[in-house]
């Protein structure tokens, strides 16, 4: 602590991003009550060193005993001072470094500073009274939706909230203490949080937020526990309302959704630090070209574009050009529309997109990202253009979702600047993207393309080159035993809903319908008898071939009428799956929700095992990562690999034993890693 024209200043230096570890906590405490007995300081400044404000607790004490002082009474100290107490933020103010900040009398933050209480995410509530302080601060509704969303709001959001009383775009040291001396050097009542009266909100408002919460957030136990802790603040008096959240905040931490929730949110960082790139070097990346104007190249050329890229969008012909610019212009208008983004922020992004049909416009490019149509030998031609124009380090990515990306790069003179990355659609939304290793390329392009996808605001996971790399091929073993459930007996409306309760955010089945199942059927196409089970898809291949590709003609394994979103069971689906049942001399029986899970769930988990063993993902938990980032698998069960382990991996090896024996079917064979890992309980 030091004493600046009258002001204590009170420094957090806890690279690098300043956790409230033990130490932070006793040291704030100390240097408050040192402050107030100071009789040189005023008023007191809490600021923090580095690139940033608290931004939440040290993951090091996750699941260990909490340590004293705990954060609630640190934030009481707080807020009881004497002495004025002002919150200087830069960065991000999240969690309990926000918590910290509601204690203190008056906020102070740096222009693009973020502040939020994200503990949702970590299967948590706040625990430190900010469901108590928060809606006494900017309102119960607007407490509610940054609480259960986790999501974190801008200078300018909070300071239209209340939540902040100055925006600086100066030196934030200079300004917080000149700002603390014009504040009275006496606490105002209404300045102490704990001490303003809440909304008066009527219970069916809770009751609103609750289900809304229930269908867009299934099964998340800890985002109705922040709906509780709300409600708690506008019924109850603070120090009753602040006990029950410590309660619950208490409970949750002990839960398995927490900790799976935590296994993610920690897997998600992981992923992006790549093993062997230690010595590589980053390339500057300032201009990009997407190649193709279809759905996914416009997508991904508004993902660069959003992100402040210049980017050239490339399409042959005229036509299909201005057909994608059209898709552009529309989606930027529903996002302006939704209050996602603002009229000039559409625009601006929009004047980052320029066009071209000529090859020849890219020669200066650091970057292309080819997105044309899914044939090796139509993407090998782009390669061979793309050589023939660009710079001699000029990275060439691929946006494949299967295709051999080795066979690729062989087809240029610089096989190491060829890399894969897979985009999931819609690529403008989607955060998953598979970064595809070949044998060939650079750790300095590996390293550029995962640096890049963070600028991004994505999620970068690093795959081997097989067929559908990571997410594809699981999948394909889970919608495999979806196929097989139906021909044994499950109709596809029940195969959907089981998994749809189970936490998927939607069934295989409606998935097929609304990307096209023809997709599928085209893919399958390139794969040889011995890759698949081709019974699994002989009624997805049939819908197909008689004209049924879902919900774009109108008809799939459901039916569609009047452009309805939500198919129709259709007796026609029904049939055919008991014609094709009874060709393949399938003996139909009654199939439960908990087979049909279980089931589905081990094709997954078995395929994942199988994908470790080859060196495919590094880790399971890069798995993880992109089955809930790309695939709907509901978060707050980690993720399948992560989900097989907290069943016991023992038990889950023994399950997939059973169904070798009653399937009799090679894709059941356990991996070796499997073996291992359920020896050791674990897969690392």
């Amino acid at each position: 602590m030091q004493i600046s024209d009258g002001v204590a200043v009170i420094t957090v230096d806890h690279p690098p991003v300043n956790a409230i570890s033990q130490a932070v906590r006793q040291g704030i405490m100390d240097a408050v009550s040192a402050a107030n007995a100071d009789e040189r300081a005023r008023r007191i400044l809490i600021c923090c060193a580095g690139r940033t404000f608290m931004a939440g607790a040290d993951v090091s004490e996750f699941g260990r005993p909490s340590l004293e002082p705990d954060l609630p009474d640190v934030v009481a100290v707080i807020e009881a001072s004497d002495k004025p107490v002002v919150a200087a933020i830069h960065g991000q103010a999240l969690g309990g470094g926000l918590e910290i900040a509601l204690g203190c009398h008056y906020r102070i933050a740096v222009n693009g500073s973020r502040l939020g209480l994200p503990e949702v995410k970590l299967g948590l509530v706040p625990g430190a009274g900010g469901t108590q302080r928060l809606p006494r601060l900017v309102g119960a509704e607007k407490a509610l939706d940054m609480i259960t969303s986790g999501a974190p709001v801008d200078t300018d959001d909070a300071l239209k909230l209340g939540l902040i009383d100055q925006v600086t775009d100066g030196d934030l040291l200079d300004t917080a203490i000149n700002y603390a001396n014009c504040i009275p050097s006496v606490v105002p009542e209404d300045r102490r949080v704990s001490r303003r009266l809440t909304d008066n909100l009527p219970p069916a408002l809770f009751d609103s937020w609750r289900k809304s919460k229930a269908k867009g957030q299934r099964g998340v136990q800890s985002v109705q526990a922040c709906i509780d802790a709300v409600e708690a603040a506008c019924t109850m008096p603070f120090e009753a309302g602040r006990r029950l959240e410590r309660e619950m905040f208490l409970a949750l931490r002990q839960s398995k959704q927490a900790r799976a929730l935590q296994h993610i949110f920690f897997a998600e960082r992981q992923a992006s630090r790549v093993i062997g790139l230690e010595e590589a070097e980053a390339r500057p990346v300032k201009s990009v070209a997407v190649i193709g104007a279809g759905t996914m190249g416009t997508g991904i050329a508004m993902a660069f574009a959003h992100s402040g890229f210049e980017v050239t969008l490339l399409e042959l012909s005229a036509e299909a050009l201005a057909s994608g610019i059209d898709r552009i212009r529309s989606l930027n208008a529903k996002s302006v529309q939704r209050g996602r983004m603002s009229e000039y922020q559409s625009e601006a992004m929009q004047g980052r997109i320029c066009t071209t049909n000529d090859y020849n416009a890219l020669g200066n490019m650091d970057m292309v990202v080819e997105a044309v149509f899914e044939d090796i030998e139509v993407k090998a031609k782009v390669f061979q253009q793309l050589q023939a124009v660009c710079k001699q380090d000029t990275i060439i990515a691929s946006n494949t979702s299967y295709l051999d990306m080795n066979r690729l790069a062989e087809t240029v003179a610089r096989p190491e600047n060829v890399i894969g990355m897979h985009f999931f659609s819609p690529a403008n939304v989607m955060k998953l993207v598979e970064v595809v290793k070949t044998d060939y390329v650079s750790p300095d392009v590996i390293l550029t393309v995962m640096k890049l996808l963070k600028t991004l605001g994505k999620t970068g996971v690093v795959s081997g080159v097989c067929h559908g790399f990571i997410g594809n091929r699981m999948y394909q073993c889970y919608q495999r035993e979806a196929g097989l459930l139906l021909l044994e007996g499950a109709s596809p409306a029940q195969v959907d809903q089981a998994l749809y309760q189970f936490g998927m955010a939607m069934g295989p089945f409606a998935v097929a319908d609304m990307s096209g199942i023809d997709i599928g059927y085209l893919m399958r196409r390139t794969l040889t008898a011995a890759q698949y089970d081709e019974r699994a898809f002989r009624v997805h291949d049939r819908l197909v071939e008689s004209g049924r590709k879902g919900q774009k003609t109108g008809a799939g394994f459901y039916r569609y009428e009047d452009g309805a979103g939500a198919g129709q069971d259709d007796t026609q689906v029904l049939e055919l799956i008991e014609q094709v049942a009874q060709e393949l001399g399938i003996e139909r029986r009654s199939i439960s929700n908990d087979e049909i899970v279980e089931r589905c769930m081990l094709g997954l988990v078995n395929e994942g095992a199988h994908i470790l063993e080859e060196g495919i993902a590094t880790s399971a938990a890069d798995i993880d990562v992109v089955f809930v980032n790309g695939y709907g698998f509901p978060r707050h069960l980690g993720g399948p690999m992560y989900y097989a382990e907290s069943k016991g991996l023992d038990l889950v090896a023994e399950k997939i034993h059973c169904l070798a024996g009653s399937q009799g079917s090679r894709w059941w064979t356990l991996a070796q890693a499997f073996e291992q890992a359920a020896k050791r309980g674990a897969w690392a």
